[in-house]
């Protein structure tokens, strides 16, 4: 089976620049949606996709990418908008990348504002991260139609190596969450109720360590990008934005 893999997108439209970044199992075309949404109301949007994503390969994931490495990515992502001459500059992530939009918002000043949709921030249990990555991987594989054999051998590789990888993302989670004071203006929270990826109440627990939480919660799942939520996070999300625009008029 020929199959053909995601790649990062960037759409132009304006001055006004908005980086979407996805989750740990995701790619980019999580975020399209709402970068064309964006992009019809007059953003420039720009989805990278992190290291060892984007291939019919999981272990990719876990040898290729770390947080170094994706955080890299987050700056990266800054320094390409302004070559192509962006001036004002938003982040938002998905599950894994709600970290690195977070981390973005908290040390990088060319950023203005930005949030999070499924955020791991304050997680009490990673266990479903864990066993949905391995749903998963085997998922990939089989749709790649990997030898039996070999992708027992793969999926057993993965299962040894996941418990380190995950404890790099942990440990970068915390760093985020320690330094969330470092965030004076707005911050967007999308959370969907019956998200079972996370824990929704890390929602409430952003919100009560920063002044100007801007929370929305929604019937839904883990990502919110494209599931039965999607339009009111596009919506909620222009809002959040253009209110920052008038404020800042």
């Amino acid at each position: 089976m020929k199959l053909i893999e995601p790649k990062p997108f960037y759409f132009d439209n304006g001055p006004k620049a908005v980086v979407l970044m996805h989750s740990l199992s995701g790619t980019p075309n999580d975020m399209r949606l709402l970068g064309r949404f964006l992009q019809r109301n007059e953003y420039s949007v720009y989805a990278p996709m992190f290291k060892g994503h984007g291939t019919y390969e999981p272990l990719d994931i876990i040898e290729q990418g770390d947080p170094t490495v994706w955080w890299q990515q987050a700056i990266d992502a800054v320094d390409y908008l302004m070559k192509q001459g962006k001036t004002e500059f938003y982040f938002f992530g998905l599950s894994l990348g709600a970290i690195f939009a977070t981390k973005a918002i908290e040390e990088l000043p060319e950023v203005s504002a930005g949030g999070t949709f499924g955020s791991p921030l304050f997680n009490t249990s990673y266990a479903m991260v864990r066993k949905e990555f391995l749903i998963y991987a085997k998922k990939v594989y089989q749709i790649s139609e990997t030898d039996e054999t070999v992708m027992n051998e793969k999926m057993s590789a993965i299962d040894d190596k996941l418990d380190n990888f995950m404890d790099k993302i942990i440990s970068e989670t915390h760093n985020v969450e320690n330094n969330l004071n470092k965030i004076t203006g707005p911050y967007f929270v999308g959370q969907g109720t019956s998200d079972v990826m996370v824990d929704p109440d890390g929602a409430n627990k952003v919100k009560q360590r920063l002044s100007n939480v801007d929370l929305h919660w929604y019937d839904a799942g883990h990502v919110l990008t494209v599931n039965k939520a999607h339009k009111d996070v596009q919506n909620d999300v222009l809002n959040f934005l253009e209110k920052i625009e008038e404020t800042n008029a």
